[in-house]
């Protein structure tokens, strides 16, 4: 059971301009401080930097409170070797082959615990958000990049590599645009907030954000529509495998594009064409928004630094977080 104490979460956002975010957590997963820094695109050094700067003024509130933190979690977009706490690759971000665990380790004096992001936030949505009814489902966030995970039966599944549930670069097109990945026509080449925009931008001439791309594509606007429409029927199409696979009763969405459920009926239609002899997944928007990431690292935080299974009590606890 976890009891007292506090650990840091941190969210390493791939999305430059929209921030990193770094909150204190206490055992019961109130957030009891905040804190949230432009996510730097310059180099890897100025990302770490960046990073430990947050962190450590975070460690400082604890050590003035008479609480201090025991542990840090950080969620991280890309690859990532959990056990040594190197990320091998990220493609939206600067970081290659950086032992990141061990840098901050080493600057902070505290144990750090690295974990996909996507992970992270379905630990959050299983724990205290949209997933808190059932046992298996998947998080598919999306972002600069698109990012996925599955829970099932109450834990992260995770593979021989660590990279079990990533649907963000399954092809869609092999012949389509080159992605972040060095692939080409991957899903996150169509689904995700960058690919939205600049399809869009291609198509009416008209630079705007992900979002004004959805909201004008739910007021009828052709182009935008268009443009929606292929981001979600690439998104239906891995769910849809998915599914067949992992046999999950709900689907997540979440990311830095804040989405509502209306903009998400297409979606659903088009899972109920591709999916036949399995049960069909509701698809639900994530409740937690950009807290999640911070609150699943917390969790892992908790949990790999063997003060308590975070996931499980606060999932028992039935309630938002507060903070």
């Amino acid at each position: 059971m976890v009891t007292g104490g506090r650990v840091i979460g941190l969210d390493i956002s791939g999305t430059f301009g929209r921030g990193m975010r770094g909150a204190l957590v206490d055992g019961a997963g109130s957030l009891i401080a905040r804190k949230d820094a432009i996510t730097p695109k310059i180099s890897q050094d100025d990302l770490i930097e960046a990073l430990a700067t947050m962190a450590g003024r975070l460690a400082d509130q604890a050590q003035r409170e008479g609480a201090p933190a025991s542990a840090i979690g950080v969620a991280v977009p890309g690859i990532i070797n959990e056990a040594s706490g190197v990320v091998h690759r990220s493609p939206n971000l600067p970081l290659q082959n950086a032992p990141l665990g061990q840098i901050l380790q080493d600057r902070l004096k505290m144990r750090v615990f690295l974990t996909h992001d996507a992970s992270a936030g379905a630990i959050a949505e299983y724990a205290l958000g949209a997933g808190r009814q059932v046992s298996d489902m998947m998080l598919v966030v999306i972002g600069t990049g698109v990012g996925s995970a599955v829970v099932s039966d109450g834990r992260i599944l995770r593979g021989a590599h660590g990279t079990a549930g990533e649907i963000g670069h399954i092809v869609i097109d092999p012949a389509g645009i080159v992605c972040g990945c060095g692939g080409r026509g991957c899903v996150e080449t169509f689904a995700s907030v960058t690919s939205i925009a600049r399809r869009y931008t291609m198509t009416a001439k008209e630079a705007i954000l992900a979002e004004e791309v959805v909201a004008k594509a739910g007021a009828g606007n052709p182009a935008a529509a268009r443009v929606w429409n292929e981001a979600l029927g690439a998104l239906a199409t891995v769910i849809a495998t998915a599914v067949a696979v992992i046999d999950c009763a709900l689907v997540v969405l979440s990311g830095t594009m804040k989405l509502q459920s209306e903009a998400l009926k297409p979606l659903e239609a088009m899972l109920a064409k591709r999916i036949n002899l399995v049960q069909l997944p509701r698809v639900e928007v994530g409740a937690l928004g950009e807290t999640a990431g911070v609150l699943g690292a917390a969790a892992i935080a908790f949990e790999r630094a063997g003060m308590g299974d975070a996931t499980h009590e606060w999932r028992r606890s039935s309630r938002l977080p507060s903070g």
